[in-house]
């Protein structure tokens, strides 16, 4: 009777264990490398979405999910939109009882607010407001001076010298405080600015590699129509007329990307997130133009 192994047996033995070991070693390193460039992976996922986040809260909220060129020219890598600040709007009154051909070209504006003083109307000096004519037309226009109507109570001036007035007076023409935003995009530098009014961009994301935003147009029944073509600088309106058919512009889609590292070598992540335009069932805005 064999009473241990002989050394053959135990250097086979022996080999054998170490192989075993070698294999179970090789996966739990292959393991550990998978884990960790999930880890990245899912960590700059969860950046993309907190980035989009910031944002997209207000821009549902858009001012009757018209986009505007200020703060920022809005198209491929930039956008700017209007947040009504302040509630209901005012209603404007006409600058005379004939055609108004004047109004167009105004740098003022005069409209109905039962307040007895500036600071219940809620418009001040600096402030940003959008008005709105029943045709769908809308214009920002920066405030430079408020002041009630002399002999008129309840009537105020709301003037915006340096700027006029680009769009015609109709009936139920409104006024609204609002706050203007933008998003711009430098692929020099790979950073997503945010800015409010006219006051100084501030950094919303770095590293990022591409930021891209397309404005998703639908027909009556349901077609769709992406990115259409439009003059250059044009701001994307809210109407587009495209062999025949109205297209409306429903929502927008950015897509953001970023890159990091990850043992050793470079991996990308992109991230895409849908964003429906709100509506106004009585103010159908179709653009919101400049001031000139």
């Amino acid at each position: 009777m064999r009473k241990g192994f002989t050394l053959l047996e135990l250097l086979l033995a022996m080999s054998l264990l170490a192989l075993l070991m070698a294999l179970a070693y090789g996966g739990v390193v292959e393991f550990l490398k998978w884990r960790s460039d999930l880890d990245a992976l899912a960590s700059a996922q969860a950046k993309l979405r907190r980035i989009v986040e910031v944002f997209t809260q207000d821009l549902r909220s858009a001012v009757f999910g018209g986009l505007s060129g200020s703060p920022y020219p809005t198209g491929e890598t930039s956008l700017s939109f209007a947040l009504i600040e302040g509630g209901a709007g005012y209603p404007v009154l006409p600058h005379d009882a004939g055609p108004n051909q004047s109004f167009e070209r105004a740098s003022e504006v005069k409209i109905l607010a039962p307040v007895g003083n500036a600071s219940e109307l809620g418009i001040a000096q600096g402030d940003t407001v959008l008005m709105v004519n029943n045709a769908g037309d809308g214009v920002l226009l920066p405030v430079t001076n408020v002041s009630p109507v002399s002999g008129e109570p309840g009537r105020w001036h709301i003037v915006h010298a340096g700027c006029g007035n680009t769009i015609t007076y109709t009936p139920n023409t409104l006024l609204f405080r609002v706050r203007t935003l933008g998003l711009r995009y430098n692929p020099e530098t790979k950073v997503l600015e945010a800015g409010v009014g006219t006051g100084s961009p501030v950094p919303l994301a770095f590293d990022l590699s591409r930021f891209r935003v397309d404005y998703i147009y639908e027909a009556t029944r349901g077609d769709v129509l992406v990115n259409p073509s439009l003059p250059p600088g044009q701001t994307p309106p809210n109407e587009v007329s495209h062999n025949n058919r109205t297209y409306t512009l429903r929502r927008l889609q950015l897509v953001l990307e970023t890159g990091f590292p990850s043992r050793g070598r470079m991996l990308s992540r992109s991230y895409t997130a849908q964003v429906e335009l709100s509506s106004n069932t009585q103010y159908d805005v179709k653009q919101i133009l400049p001031c000139r």
